[in-house]
């Protein structure tokens, strides 16, 4: 190809990463200047017919840094079956989300949403840290760091063992209550482990679509995903991306923001590491993804509660993954995944998941599958105990697979009553063959 063919290429990619720009909202710096201005004279707000107000952080410091804090101290005062020093490294991610959706505590006084699209992280915690230096930015990613670490090399060190205990020294995995004095089947804990790594790879998602091209009762369905990159955060915010995750991306316009050295080529072998470099979560298919408490209760349902707590240890270090110290290209979860496949391929030259049994159950936990659901419970709501509930969610799940009592929960941030779900769940679930009991619910429900 000449010169010129190159150059219109280049050209034609460029113009690509601008259209998808558009659509994220992301503005070139020209226009962030006008923007910015436009909204100091309308005191940083833009109200919409349907009340949501979107406000900049700029202009509006003191109102986002309350509702930061109060937003924070209101979910700390939630039960969790977790100490405050983990919670203080895991809810500030919630935060974020809540911030940049308008939910929990951040909107007005009539209910409608106070909505701050750029907030992040390392804002988040700039404005908790406030008499509270623990939550200094670079000592909660540390800790995280930690976390993360102290799982893989506790699950590194155990592949051969017949059992695995789920503590260390320095307590539970994760500081999770449940785990503690907790022994385990290694072989179905690893198993639940793998298959949670590969349920958010985004090659995986597109191999079921094909694999499984219709839902239980026939229809077509689309299965959103996407892909983790190593960004440099100076020539990330220099682009203006707001929300990678918001369109999708195709291959031309990663490459071109990887020649810009936006995004980072993909290296097994490197270690990254704040502050320099980032982690942005760029969407590559649109539509919905997968429930992971439907996947978490298939897992159980076909391999026991070992493989459950494994699958669930697995998605903490997906949610835990997004905001560390040091990183690797692929996502913990991911190349811990492909990590111990490899070890079980060479031990005993099969791995231990096939590749059909991974694809299986993306395809039947996708909230697009039959029935649909818009239910996914976050790594904080499975450790939270929700009201009414005598029990955290993710052993709620185990409860209704063992047929004991339930409680008048509900579930997740979509609220979905527990009564409608685990019918949901009864109807996958026998879909591929396995029946559970209807559950009883505890009568009259229980006051928390």
């Amino acid at each position: 190809m000449g010169r010129k063919g190159r150059f219109r290429k280049s050209r034609r990619a460029a113009e690509r990463v601008l259209s998808i720009l558009d659509r994220l909202g992301g503005k070139g710096r020209g226009r962030e200047d006008r923007a910015d201005h436009a909204d100091r004279r309308r005191g940083g707000r833009d109200r919409f017919a349907h009340g949501i107000n979107y406000l900049t952080i700029r202009g509006n410091e003191t109102l986002f840094c309350k509702l930061c804090r109060d937003d924070f101290d209101f979910l700390m005062a939630q039960r969790f079956d977790a100490p405050a020093s983990v919670l203080q490294t895991l809810l500030p991610q919630s935060v974020v989300g809540r911030a940049q959706n308008g939910h929990g505590w951040f909107t007005d006084e009539y209910g409608a949403p106070l909505v701050f699209r750029e907030a992040t992280f390392d804002r988040v915690l700039t404005e908790l840290e406030t008499g509270r230096p623990e939550m200094r930015g670079d000592r909660v990613r540390e800790a995280r760091s930690r976390l993360v670490e102290t799982v893989r090399d506790h699950v590194l060190a155990r592949l051969t063992t017949r059992t695995m205990g789920l503590e260390t020294a320095d307590g539970p995995l994760l500081g999770i209550g449940f785990l503690r004095d907790v022994e385990v089947d290694t072989r179905d804990f690893l198993r639940g482990m793998v298959l949670a790594g590969f349920m958010d790879d985004e090659a995986h998602r597109r191999m079921t679509v094909a694999w499984r091209a219709r839902t239980f009762d026939g229809e077509p369905y689309l299965l959103g995903g996407g892909e983790i990159r190593i960004v440099d955060r100076e020539r990330f915010r220099l682009t203006g991306i707001v929300d990678p995750g918001r369109a999708p991306w195709d291959d031309e316009a990663l490459r071109e923001l990887e020649r810009l050295g936006v995004i980072l080529p993909d290296d097994d072998e490197a270690a990254w590491a704040y502050p320099r470099y980032g982690q942005a979560f760029f969407r590559r298919s649109p539509g919905l993804g997968v429930c992971d408490d439907l996947a978490m209760i298939r897992i159980g349902a076909e391999h026991g509660f070992d493989a459950m707590l494994g699958a669930f240890v697995m998605d903490a270090l997906d949610t835990y993954d997004k905001h560390l110290a040091r990183f690797t290209s692929k996502g913990t979860d991911l190349a811990l995944a492909e990590t111990i496949q490899a070890a079980f391929r060479e031990r005993t030259d099969t791995p231990l998941v096939g590749g059909e049994e991974i694809l299986d159950l993306i395809w039947f936990a996708a909230k697009n599958n039959a029935p649909s659901t818009s239910l996914s419970s976050s790594h904080r709501r499975l450790i939270q105990t929700e009201s009414r509930g005598r029990h955290p969610t993710l052993l709620h799940h185990w409860r209704f697979l063992a047929a004991e009592p339930l409680d008048h929960i509900k579930l997740g941030f979509a609220r979905v009553p527990a009564r409608e779900f685990y019918d949901l769940a009864r109807t996958r679930l026998r879909a591929i063959g396995r029946e559970v009991p209807e559950p009883a619910f505890r009568s009259p429900p229980y006051r928390s």
